[in-house]
């Protein structure tokens, strides 16, 4: 009987356990990341490609090479660039995404992760009329995302993303970002 009783706290705990074991291998549990880059919208005649942006992330391990992400970012097009009607144009944007990772590691021999994610967005774009009035406007989007970690040290990484955004806008749809920065993994 005793040893019965035993082996039901052991698997108990086991079970219990189990959920921390898995985020243990991952080594960390959040990365939060700054980056900056280029990017631009793909419609006709909308500020080209080469605009300044910059992006915050965080995300959370939710399970082993799975994670939610958070990003916030600003792409700012020039104050003598149209976007559609707009002069002097600027996009703010905010994403929650579902990541998927590889397995990459410096204990597998790789020191790069390269990862996936597709989320959903809210976006701003503000600017003025060729009338001098300011006017802004705000849509939701679909994000999908390449994205590549290069290990510096267990903690620190140079992040590269590639990501497209389709955006539910009368003024412009196609936002395309590239962008290069550093991650960090606590």
């Amino acid at each position: 009987m005793r040893r019965t009783q035993t082996l039901a706290v052991i698997a108990l705990l086991g079970l219990l356990l189990a959920p921390a074991a898995a985020r243990a291998q991952e080594l960390y549990s959040f990365t939060t990341s700054l980056l900056l880059g280029v990017g631009g919208f793909f419609d006709e005649n909308d500020g080209g490609f080469g605009n300044p942006s910059f992006q915050l992330g965080f995300s959370n391990v939710i399970e082993k090479r799975s994670h939610v992400g958070f990003r916030l970012g600003h792409v700012g097009f020039g104050s003598s660039d149209f976007v559609g009607d707009l002069k002097g144009a600027d996009l703010t944007y905010l994403n929650v995404s579902g990541e998927y990772r590889s397995a990459g590691s410096s204990f597998s021999g790789s020191f790069v992760q390269s990862g996936v994610y597709i989320g959903l967005g809210g976006y701003q774009l503000g600017g003025t009329t060729e009338d001098g009035e300011s006017e802004s406007g705000a849509s939701i989007g679909l994000v999908l995302g390449l994205m590549g970690d290069i290990e510096i040290t267990p903690r620190f990484a140079v992040r590269i993303e590639l990501s497209g955004h389709i955006l539910s806008s009368d003024v412009a749809r196609y936002l395309g970002l590239a962008q290069v920065g550093v991650a960090y993994r606590f």
